[in-house]
């Protein structure tokens, strides 16, 4: 039988702060587009130093901090620095610190206004992303501290910072729950409370299509924790029920075809659970109605969306399907069908190698 049953990939938890600080010991300074300085060393894993111009404005100063902040996340995403990365991070959090400690003095002698809502919001997510590249013992003390300060920034938030710090609160709130669920600690509910804030904060006067993109956002950041298997079976199930719900809500979502792809990629999610239920050594699974009812929908809903995610996500499925199904006839119409839109997808881009693999094993076998 071609192709394997689900491709799950799991995400590879990223070198903890001290591992990556060993890997290269370096001095160094750099000067950011905001002006400020950045002295790198590494001799302290705890601390960096950023060396703000002080010009006597505190507006200035978190300009400053959100230019780094921003020049961190771009070394994040580019992935060939994380040096650099850490560095910015660290000296983003220390430099909060600083303002924070200076501005509470002042308040004390009746002699600071207050701090906008957007230094909380830097510093809360400079505090979210170092803590994705923690230890994990580290890990837990950075959200709840990255928590604390999103939630001083939902104070005073204006319309226009709303979305961003209440989407923070809900990837620091995914991310806490995972650790707590693993101990049967965490409250689905709080996390479906917080996504629903979050949308209830995009402008409803957007265009659909531009609001459901927003919105998108929010439930791939639902999924792909389902998706990273770190939750408990229970609650993943009821994270996606959610997923379902809300997304029926948006406008245009029959019609819309990236409402339609989140959609099936949430029926794929759950799939995927009861794909990992499957015996080894004689293929049942124990629930294979439900399975092959939710990869049917799936299949449905991505037919005839013609971009790349969707095509590989509806190729992946019939090749489930293909492996799952019983009479040979219907295997090999579901494998012709996943070869197909495999063939499309080369057409568009490159195809990734297991199903490069599926290709030439379904054409060997009609050979």
């Amino acid at each position: 039988m071609p192709g394997e049953n689900s491709t799950k990939q799991n995400k590879k938890r990223p070198m903890g702060l001290k591992a990556r600080a060993a890997k290269k010991q370096k001095t160094d300074e750099e000067v950011t587009s905001g002006g400020a300085q950045v002295v790198d060393d590494f001799g302290d894993s705890n601390t960096a130093t950023i060396m703000l111009k002080d010009d006597g404005e505190a507006g200035n100063e978190i300009d400053e901090l959100e230019g780094i902040f921003s020049g961190a996340l771009e070394a994040l995403d580019a992935d060939d620095d994380p040096e650099r990365a850490i560095t910015l991070l660290r000296g983003t959090i220390h430099e909060c610190d600083r303002i924070l400690r200076v501005h509470d003095e002042q308040q004390s002698e009746n002699d600071a206004e207050p701090l906008e809502s957007r230094f909380y919001y830097v510093y809360g997510m400079a505090l979210f992303s170092i803590s994705e590249l923690a230890e994990l013992e580290d890990k837990i003390e950075y959200l709840k501290l990255a928590k604390e300060r999103l939630e001083q920034a939902e104070k005073s938030m204006g319309d226009e910072l709303k979305f961003k710090v209440l989407e923070g609160l809900v990837r620091v709130e995914l991310e806490l729950f995972a650790e707590m669920d693993a101990e049967d600690k965490g409250k689905v509910e709080d996390v479906q409370s917080r996504l629903e804030l979050a949308l209830d904060a995009l402008p409803k006067e957007e265009q659909s299509e531009e609001l459901a993109t927003e919105s998108l956002g929010i439930f791939d950041l639902a999924l792909s924790l389902v998706d990273s298997r770190r939750l408990s079976e229970n609650s993943s199930f009821k994270l996606l029920s959610w997923v379902d719900g809300a997304i029926a809500n948006l406008p245009d979502a029959e019609t819309n075809p990236e409402i339609r792809t989140i959609q099936g990629r949430s029926k794929w999610v759950f799939s995927g659970i009861l794909l990992d239920q499957q015996d080894d050594e004689t293929g049942k699974v124990p629930r294979e109605d439900d399975l092959l009812k939710s990869l049917r929908d799936t299949s449905t809903i991505l037919h005839g969306i013609e971009s790349v995610e969707a095509l590989l996500l509806r190729g992946e499925v019939l090749l489930n399907l293909g492996n799952i199904v019983d009479g040979e006839d219907q295997q090999e119409k579901h494998y012709a069908e996943a070869v197909q839109i495999f063939k499309q997808v080369q057409e568009k881009d490159k195809l990734p190698e297991q199903f490069v693999q599926f290709l030439e094993d379904f054409g060997a076998e009609e050979d």
